[in-house]
Parts: C-alpha cells; sequence; structure tokens
C-alpha cells in the first residue's frame, strides 16, 4: 500500500515538473517583486532584534498584500533585514490561512490555504517561494493538489515538493 502510494505520489510530481516545462509557462507577476510590502492587522504588534533581523509581529484578522500577492490569517511574523531594511520572510498562521495571486499568463489567480504559510525569496536563485504547512491546498489555472504540505515556487507556478498524502486533478487547458 506504501509502495502505491509513493509511486502515485512520484508520478504526480513528475507530471507537475513537466507542465512547468512547457512553452506558455505561467508565472506570478513579475512586477509584485518591486512593490511595497503592506500589512495591517486589528490586535496587538510588536517589534523586536534579533541578530540583525527586524520581527514585527502582529495578531488578529492579518492582512499581508504585495501588488497582486494577498495573505490573511490569525497572526504573523515579518523578518526583515536591518542592514539592507529588506524583508526576507513573511510567515503567517490561521485556521486556515488564504495565499492568493495573480499570474502573468492569466486571467486567474493561483490560490491557497493552510494552516501555516511562510513567504520568501530563495537565496540561491532568487526565486519566490509560498510553503504552505498543514492541510494545504493550491489551485491554479493548470492543476489543484491538496497535501499534507507544499512548497510551492510562485514564479514558475511549480510544486516543487509535497509530501503525502496528496490527491490532485490537472486542469484543461483547452476551454
Amino acid at each position: 500500500m506504501k509502495k502505491q502510494q509513493t509511486n502515485r505520489f512520484a508520478a504526480l510530481m513528475m507530471a507537475l515538473a513537466l507542465i512547468s516545462l512547457t512553452p506558455e509557462r505561467i508565472s506570478a507577476l513579475e512586477a509584485d517583486k518591486d512593490q511595497e510590502l503592506l500589512w495591517s492587522a486589528d490586535g496587538d504588534s510588536r517589534m523586536s532584534i534579533a541578530n540583525g533581523i527586524r520581527l514585527v509581529e502582529m495578531s488578529n484578522n492579518v492582512k499581508i498584500t504585495q501588488g497582486t500577492l494577498d495573505i490573511r490569517g490569525d497572526a504573523a511574523t515579518i523578518e526583515y533585514s536591518i542592514s539592507n531594511n529588506e524583508v526576507s520572510k513573511v510567515t503567517v498562521t490561521g485556521s486556515p490561512v488564504y495565499y492568493q495571486q495573480q499570474l502573468d499568463s492569466s486571467d486567474a489567480p493561483v490560490k491557497g490555504s493552510s494552516n501555516s504559510l511562510s513567504f520568501y525569496t530563495d537565496d540561491i536563485d532568487g526565486t519566490t517561494i509560498v510553503e504552505l504547512v498543514g492541510e494545504a491546498v493550491i489551485e491554479s489555472p493548470t492543476s489543484n493538489l491538496k497535501c499534507s504540505s507544499i512548497i510551492y515556487i510562485a514564479d514558475l507556478d511549480l510544486i516543487r515538493e509535497a509530501p503525502g498524502p496528496c490527491s490532485g486533478v490537472f486542469n484543461s487547458t483547452n476551454r
């Protein structure tokens, strides 16, 4: 049974990787990275500094936006470097956390939800990473996936990793 689940997961991941290689690849809006990161919360907010990183923590009805990126949850922590004043990571928790972002080549946005979400730029290749943990769901124009967690590369509309159990569907592009 476990081998069968592993084989299904491997096949699903391979199919998702192949979709990302199609010529009409969809990606998150490049202009989003150039926009200001805006946040609001109905509850308390506090700031602290640790190891050259400023932490901004907030609670109750948290909203974080950057261009078309929209994340909503119960609590959040924003980490940014004191040396260059750049945001390095955003972590949001909730019951659930909601994620939405417009794609460059589509009118349909990518939507997701999970118990926890982390959003950051990969230090190695500069891609935007969205990690959804706990009852993770991603809905994109090309596919829908539900797993215990999902690591999603927003710039490529690519699910890099998705530990199971998982279930999903590929959407037809001939509509």
